[in-house]
Formats: C-alpha cells, sequence, structure tokens
C-alpha cells in the first residue's frame, strides 16, 4: 500500500497547476509574439527573442533549482511566484514599446521559472513518475487550448491585451488550484544523499531533452506567423492553434494510459518519426489543409514520446536532483529554438530541416541513454 502524501489527490492536482501556469505562455506564445509583432511591427528576428527574453531568467533559475528546490519552503516559494508571473504580465498587458513588453515578459519568466522546478520535482516525488508526468503534460496543454477557444466565445479579439488578460486570469486558477500543495518533500533527505544513479547518463538526457525541445518549440512559436504569412483567417489559425494545444494533450494522456507496457525506447521512437513526417509534409508546402494537418499531428506525436523522455531522465538518476534540472532543458530549448527559427528564417536558411534535425538529433540522444542507463542492472 501506498502511504505516501504526495501521491494523493489534491497534490497531483498541484502538480498540474504549478506546471500549468508555468508552462501557460509559451503554450500561447504563438499568439502572443503574433501580437507583439503586429503592434510593434517586428521582424522575424525580433519576433524570436520575445520567447527567448521569456525563458532566458527562466533557465538561470531551473539551472539553480537543485540548490534551492528541496530546501525552500514550497508553498511559500510558489506563492511569490505566482505574484511574480502577474506582475509581468500586467507589465506586457501595458507595455508601449518593444523593450517595455521584453521586460515583462522577463519578469513573468522569474516567476514561471520558480513554479516548473517545483512542479517537475513534486512530481519526481510520486511514486508513478511516468503517470504523473503525463497527466501533468496533459493540463498543461489542455488548459492553455481551452484560453484560445474561449477568445471567439467571448467575443474578444486575437490582440496581445485580451490573450494576456485571459492568462492572468488563468493563473489565478492555477494558484488557487494549489492551495493544497506540500511545504516540503516527502523524501527523506539521507534516501535522496544515498541514491546515486546514473548521474552521467542523466545530464546526457538532459542534453537530449534541450536539443529536443528547441525544434519543436521553434516550430511551435512561429506557427501564427507562418499563417499570417498564408494569408490565414485568424479565426481558423486560432482554432488550429487549439487543436494543437489539445492533441498534445492527447499525447501524454495516451503515454499515462500506455505506460510502460511497450518500454520506453519504443514510444519515443515512434513519437518522433511521427513528428518527423509532420515536419516533412509542412515542408512540402502551406495550405489550410496541410497547416491543420501538421497542427493536428506534431504536437501529438512530440508531447506522448517528451512523455517518455522526462522518464527516462527521472530513471537516470534517483539523486532527486536531475528532475529539476529538466526545467533548465526545457528552458534552454524554448529559448534557442524560437531566435534560432527568426534567425534562419530571415536569413532565407533552410529553417524546417534544422528544427527537424534538432528533433532527430534529441530523440537519438535519449534512446541512446534509455538503453545504457538500464545496462548496469540488467547485468545484475
Amino acid at each position: 500500500m501506498n502511504n505516501n502524501k504526495q501521491d494523493s489527490r489534491p497534490v497531483i492536482v498541484s502538480v498540474a497547476a504549478l506546471g500549468t501556469a508555468a508552462i501557460l505562455l509559451f503554450a500561447i506564445m504563438p499568439l502572443v509574439v503574433g501580437g507583439m509583432a503586429s503592434r510593434f511591427a517586428l521582424s522575424d528576428t525580433q519576433s524570436g527573442l520575445v520567447a527567448t527574453a521569456y525563458f532566458v531568467i527562466y533557465a538561470l533559475l531551473a539551472l539553480t533549482s537543485p540548490t534551492w528546490v528541496r530546501r525552500l519552503n514550497w508553498r511559500h516559494a510558489a506563492f511569490g511566484a505566482y505574484a511574480v508571473l502577474l506582475v509581468g504580465i500586467a507589465l506586457a498587458v501595458l507595455s508601449a514599446s518593444y523593450e517595455q513588453a521584453i521586460v515583462g515578459m522577463a519578469v513573468a519568466g522569474i516567476g514561471a521559472g520558480i513554479l516548473f522546478p517545483i512542479s517537475l520535482t513534486l512530481a519526481s516525488d510520486t511514486q508513478n513518475t511516468d503517470r504523473t508526468y503525463a497527466l501533468k503534460l496533459t493540463a498543461e496543454q489542455l488548459v492553455p487550448a481551452s484560453l484560445l477557444l474561449l477568445i471567439p466565445l467571448l467575443g474578444l479579439g486575437a490582440g496581445l491585451s485580451s490573450i494576456l488578460l485571459l492568462a492572468a486570469a488563468t493563473v489565478v486558477v492555477c494558484f488557487l488550484a494549489s492551495l493544497a500543495m506540500p511545504a516540503s518533500s516527502s523524501r527523506a533527505d539521507n534516501a535522496i544523499a544515498a541514491a546515486s544513479g546514473h548521474a552521467v547518463w542523466g545530464y546526457l538526457g538532459l542534453l537530449a531533452l534541450a536539443i529536443n525541445f528547441a525544434g519543436f518549440g521553434g516550430l511551435w512559436v512561429f506557427f501564427e506567423r507562418i499563417a499570417v504569412e498564408q494569408g490565414f483567417a485568424p479565426d481558423f489559425t486560432n482554432l488550429w492553434l487549439a487543436v494543437g494545444l489539445i492533441t498534445s494533450g492527447l499525447g501524454p494522456l495516451a503515454a499515462a494510459v500506455l505506460a510502460d507496457r511497450l518500454g520506453r525506447v519504443l514510444p519515443i521512437v515512434f513519437g518522433t518519426l511521427l513528428a518527423l513526417v509532420a515536419v516533412g509534409v509542412l515542408a512540402s508546402g502551406v495550405d489550410q489543409f496541410r497547416y491543420a494537418l501538421v497542427l493536428f499531428t506534431l504536437p501529438l506525436a512530440y508531447y506522448f514520446a517528451v512523455s517518455y523522455v522526462m522518464a527516462v531522465i527521472a530513471a537516470a538518476d534517483t539523486s532527486g536532483k536531475i528532475a529539476g534540472l529538466m526545467a533548465f532543458s526545457l528552458a534552454v530549448g524554448a529559448a534557442t529554438g524560437p531566435a534560432l527559427f527568426g534567425m534562419i528564417k530571415d536569413a532565407g536558411g533552410p529553417v524546417l530541416m534544422v528544427m527537424g534535425a534538432c528533433i532527430l538529433l534529441g530523440g537519438i540522444l535519449i534512446v541512446v541513454v534509455a538503453e545504457a542507463a538500464t545496462e548496469p542492472e540488467n547485468q545484475e
């Protein structure tokens, strides 16, 4: 019988709420970037740097998370982070220039950068990490999808202010859903210190996750800009971005149901190959059918695979420190991918090929980690 209080339903809800608030702005980043590009007449390079500004401090906080994530009072840290996140969103809403908007995004990144490592570490402390990560990822995608669907239903425009005000309201809801979170870990400090695991493979897994997510993140942030270039109607674009978020939530849900029945390598390979097929479809030409097909398929395949990627990293090191650093890897990928996409696109380079290569390389590396990290156990 499992007596771990951190496997209780209210705590799992808190894990999902913390993660959703932390990932919310990235999930709706295509519309945030599109709103800023329209308001301030940005180039592709400047548009890519919007996401970079948000994730730079986010990444730094995530990098240092092993030194503080199990020492701070989680409730106090999270509640303070929620406040900072809301302040950053407010600054972005009120911004009168590109520079002011960037500052607002950076401040928001501070709040999110504190919330996400707490969410990941709390999830890693549960007994069934595969299922917890999958459920967490599902919430992180379905909630923003609902947000995008609410915009036309509420009669709101797709302008920057409307999008960010809805995001702020969602953050408040996430805060209320986090009230049952524990103040600290239920894992004994001596158990954490005694567990050495396979640190080298864990860190290689973090590198794989960063590269992998850079490919997906660059594509995701620019989906709205791609639609604008093709002259697609905003309602069409918003609908299929919402569908993309829904299918990106269905991917982890499928992983939660499947669990480890097929192991972890086979689902990662399948999801990665399907994601690459979707990138290939986009590279073959952009019309409404292909755009819709890619937004349905790519997030579904990618997030199905990444559920297992995160479980592989968590399993590769049992020290309890690697899990928190997954936030850093994701932030590095999210910061570099869109910036790289924007610069390559402005230069007229093969941007889709580069993004696809990142997804492929990250997938190959994580398969190596999954195989190598289990070898000592198989030999014993």
